[in-house]
């Protein structure tokens, strides 16, 4: 806990939160409206030339027809209006997280040292290899419990050009994420509540803006690794590093056919879940003996302040 006050703990953690959901329905409402006006123009034009008014029934059936277009295109460029969205959000995360920082170093909160740059290659590694891991492990799930949200899910999000799922599922969004998720989430839990307590509080909220039992599985784990990074390493370079090698190596292994491969053999599928638990077993050890040994705890603090 590093025991910086705040006049309003639940607003501090709520406010940002709220917004944030805020935004991004604003941005992807607009986007939708903006998508949807021209075809809704087109069919009321349409029936203002008719001779008879319609009735309700065949006035929602005709903008339905000719909404059909506008949700397809919708369907086909939900990789780049998430991309949008998360970039939206940027300006709620950016400020907030620079204001948080510039208060630690206001009530005296001693800055995290120097990482070894090994580090971060060690991290590179953890993540192709839970890349890897998870998407087996996933794939296997789906054999035995199949959720057919996630395989809509999936598919949307993988049917934008390679370029533009790196830029956006790659990129942009894991920075989004990670700058409200432990950026200012996780961080502010910390403020007044132990290390676990805080990592499930923010994962939990995580996983919650994913939108198919699978993924928020998937989420709510990798929350709690991507929370306990931030934590050793004092820096969101760390799980926002992770976060963007595992989305870029899932991106890039799907789309050069290398789960394909994979997946195409049971043991095979097997030997790579396994094969890459186990790696990132040895990099989780590594990293705490590189990082120092025990439970995660932030340096106390010689002193508080109120905001």
């Amino acid at each position: 806990m590093n025991q910086i006050q705040r006049k309003s703990p639940f607003w501090s953690l709520a406010g940002p939160l709220l917004i944030y959901m805020g935004i991004q329905l604003a941005v992807q409402t607009v986007i939708y409206f903006v998508i949807s006006m021209p075809y809704t123009l087109q069919a009321y034009a349409g029936i203002l030339r008719e001779e008879t008014l319609p009735t309700m029934d065949e006035w929602l059936q005709t903008c339905m027809e000719a909404l059909e277009p506008a949700f397809q295109t919708i369907a086909a460029h939900q990789v780049e209006i998430a991309g949008v969205t998360a970039l939206a959000t940027l300006a709620l995360t950016i400020p907030l997280f620079l204001k948080d920082r510039k208060l630690e170093k206001l009530c005296g909160i001693p800055a995290a040292g120097k990482v070894p740059r090994e580090g971060y290659g060690l991290i590179l590694l953890f993540g192709a290899a839970g890349c890897v891991a998870a998407t087996c492990l996933m794939a296997m799930a789906q054999l035995a419990f199949y959720d057919p949200q996630y395989q809509r899910t999936a598919e949307v999000m993988y049917a934008a050009g390679l370029p533009l799922q790196l830029l956006c599922l790659g990129l942009v969004i894991p920075i989004g994420e990670e700058l409200m998720f432990r950026g200012l989430l996780f961080k502010r839990f910390r403020e007044r509540q132990r290390f676990w307590y805080s990592a499930v509080c923010s994962s939990v909220f995580f996983s919650f803006m994913h939108t198919n039992t699978t993924q928020t599985i998937y989420a709510f784990l990798l929350g709690l690794m991507l929370s306990y990074l931030y934590e050793k390493f004092g820096s969101l370079k760390a799980p926002a590093l992770l976060h963007i090698t595992m989305n870029t190596a899932s991106v890039l292994l799907t789309e050069l056919g290398g789960f394909r491969w994979i997946g195409a053999d049971p043991m095979r599928m097997a030997a790579a879940a396994i094969g890459g638990a186990f790696i990132c077993s040895v990099v989780f050890v590594i990293l705490q003996r590189l990082m120092g040994t025990g439970a995660p705890q932030t340096p106390g603090t010689p002193g508080s302040a109120q905001q």
